[in-house]
């Protein structure tokens, strides 16, 4: 007799505006799971955005919170959102606006896959209510569920005696939260070593199982396009080499973008045939420097374009898990500049798929990759190789889902 094949029923879970990264790389997870025989993959909105197959939307008009709920999470708000101020990381309540009853209305499945679910999250009650129905595999897209408010390490001057006081209270909230759910019920990946890492030492979830399975992406769709004529269809100058950059905020702080220009500026006199090509939202005044600025770039197809037109892209953030930029550049058999910093180092191999060196050297870590493009074209063709080699052995959608699948049947007993 033949044996069937137990089908897992996987909920995704995110909250994270559809423009942003998180959602990006756990939208690619659900669609690559899709194709997986023995997965249903099932994807809930608690934020409007993303639209296909198998998608669901929690709408939080429809739920009345209980009134003693309601109460802390106003009191939270309203701290996160006057009282904290203006910080260079986001900062998010850890009493968020999601209860039993948003998720009442989806039947149980075998696995709750978390994405980024600050806001929604409401991890006093939500969360051990969930573990009490379906595993939990989380997937951590920043520092938040390992810290209190913050998102990513806030600069220095903003440890200021209120966020801090804010800080060890939500600390407590979620140490408190995770102390109901049994060490079985809950797993957490890291794309990163690096998040695995911080996840190892975060007295929130040092005490749970963590998994290392970096993102994927379809390696079809971002792949080498003709440099020379997309430069030319981008009105590209011929004659200057491009150093590409792109965010969803230009202006955030953590993505580096002063440091570049600063770099770029310094650079000059010695290549002036620098030019950037920007994607992304919220430019400032980049006078005196040669660029091309393309505005918020959404759609992959066109993204593939961008990075393909890039003789270099250069990721100078100052902290990050394991940017899809610098995936979809080595996709793209576009090699990476950036800094060794959080994930990049699983990316950014110097000499092979780019260059990489400590925060305080993109001077010299530009004039390097700027020297060896125009200096050694047979190895610069070379790295373009072997960007698309490791993109493709590492980072594809097919082996991201089968790692998924193998985690999730290890949770279910």
């Amino acid at each position: 007799m033949a044996c069937s094949i137990r089908i897992l029923k996987i909920f995704h879970l995110s909250s994270a505006p559809f423009n942003g990264g998180a959602a990006r790389a756990g939208f690619r997870l659900h669609e690559a799971l899709l194709n997986e025989s023995d997965i249903d993959s099932i994807w809930i909105n608690a934020e409007r955005g993303a639209t296909g197959r198998n998608v669901f939307e929690i709408r939080n008009s429809i739920v009345k919170i209980p009134v003693i709920q309601h109460c802390k999470f106003k009191w939270w708000s309203k701290i996160i959102n006057s009282h904290l101020g203006a910080t260079s990381t986001p900062v998010t309540n850890p009493i968020g606006w999601g209860r039993i009853t948003h998720l009442k209305p989806f039947s149980i499945p075998d696995i709750w896959n978390l994405q980024w679910v600050s806001k929604f999250l409401n991890w006093d009650i939500l969360l051990p209510w969930m573990a009490e129905q379906a595993p939990i595999v989380w997937t951590l897209h920043d520092l938040n569920p390992l810290r209190g408010i913050w998102h990513y390490e806030p600069q220095a001057d903003e440890h200021t005696p209120k966020r801090l006081k804010y800080e060890a209270d939500a600390i407590q909230i979620k140490r408190h939260a995770l102390a109901k759910i049994p060490k079985d019920r809950l797993t957490f990946v890291g794309p990163s070593r690096w998040m695995v890492e911080e996840c190892r030492k975060s007295s929130i979830t040092r005490d749970f199982r963590v998994e290392h399975i970096p993102y994927g992406l379809d390696t079809n769709l971002f792949s080498p396009r003709c440099n020379s004529l997309l430069k030319e269809a981008l009105g590209l100058p011929a004659n200057k080499i491009v150093l590409g950059f792109v965010a969803d905020r230009l202006n955030d702080p953590r993505k580096g973008i002063r440091q570049l220009l600063e770099a770029v500026e310094n650079l000059l006199p010695k290549h002036p045939d620098i030019h950037l090509l920007i994607a992304g939202s919220n430019l400032g005044d980049l006078a005196g420097i040669s660029h091309t600025a393309l505005g918020p770039l959404q759609n992959d197809l066109l993204l593939s374009h961008f990075y393909s037109a890039c003789d270099y892209f250069v990721c100078p953030s100052l902290q990050d898990n394991l940017p899809n930029t610098v995936l979809e550049s080595l996709a793209c058999g576009t090699p990476v500049v950036a800094f060794n910093t959080g994930g990049l180092p699983d990316m950014v191999i110097s000499g092979e798929t780019g260059f990489l060196r400590d925060k305080d050297c993109l001077d010299d870590l530009l004039n390097e990759a700027l020297d060896f493009r125009k200096k050694n074209t047979p190895q610069f063709l070379l790295m373009r190789e072997m960007c698309r080699a490791r993109a493709n052995k590492e980072y594809s959608l097919n082996r991201q889902a089968q790692n998924y699948t193998k985690l999730y049947k290890s949770c279910i007993k």
